[in-house]
């Protein structure tokens, strides 16, 4: 068990090889030490929930790469920058289909335990998105184009589940955008289960709202996303995540489907 404490804080990074918004677990990464995750990602959508009323087409492809480096500074602090390549692809509601590939937004922030107790830790995550290197009038547009603030505020526990060795990570979080759409709240759930030392099961949840006036162009939206994913360790510094994610409700939103494929470094 103590090998696992140990462990935990590579463990709920596996959260951020997802499609989901957050951008690392409760626990800061060690300090010294870094990691460097990168993360090949597709989906689909299809379909678009009920309740759509902005006009937008939900019919998408998207292919995403994005490298992950997390760098602890401090004992209870560590800092972390995530940028994302992206090609994205639209059918257009009078037929045809747009295409648009670059860098998207780049996220900066840093986590910091405010509270530890025995197995749990209590953390604040500041993150600021900067729209660096496209044009947000692109169609389908890569960004808002806009400067986004987040503060997200993030508890992790060890446990045991199904007599298996794990951890809970629940993160709940506010997106203040400085233009169109609407800021954001949003709830991200994470049970870890480790059923032996060379791997590992992520069972996760999305949940993202729109917040207040959602801007010209732009309609109110929920989304709400499942994720399960496996990691497996290859060496002591290495490890490779496999999962596929889904839609599972929303609004204005898209039925959307996903793969990832993650290799994680340690150094």
């Amino acid at each position: 068990m103590k090998r696992f404490a140990a462990l935990l804080p590579l463990l709920c990074l596996g959260m951020l090889a997802s499609a989901g918004p957050a951008a690392a677990g409760a626990w800061p990464q060690a300090e010294g030490t870094g990691q460097l995750i990168t993360t090949l990602a597709t989906s689909t959508s299809d379909t678009g929930f009920d309740g759509r009323d902005s006009g937008r087409t939900l019919e998408f492809r998207k292919w995403e790469l994005t490298p992950y480096f997390t760098y602890g500074v401090g004992p209870d602090s560590s800092l972390f920058l995530k940028p994302t390549i992206q090609r994205l692809s639209a059918d257009r509601t009078g037929g045809g289909t747009d295409h648009t590939s670059g860098l998207t937004d780049t996220e900066v922030g840093g986590t910091f335990a405010l509270w530890r107790g025995e197995g749990s830790v209590f953390s604040l995550q500041p993150m600021v998105r900067l729209p660096f290197f496209y044009d947000k009038d692109d169609s389908p547009a890569l960004g808002s184009g806009h400067v986004d603030l987040e503060m997200r505020a993030l508890y992790g526990t060890n446990l045991t589940f199904l007599g298996l060795p794990g951890f809970f990570d629940g993160q709940t979080a506010w997106r203040q955008r400085t233009g169109a759409p609407a800021d954001e709240a949003s709830l991200d759930l994470t049970l870890g289960l480790r059923p032996n030392a060379d791997w590992m099961v992520l069972l996760q949840n999305f949940n993202t709202i729109s917040v207040g006036d959602a801007g010209p162009g732009y309609g109110d939206f929920r989304r709400y996303k499942a994720q399960f994913s496996v990691v497996r360790r290859l060496t002591d510094t290495v490890r490779l995540q496999a999962g596929v994610n889904q839609a599972i409700g929303g609004r204005n939103d898209g039925d959307e489907t996903g793969f990832l494929l993650a290799l994680w470094l340690d150094f």
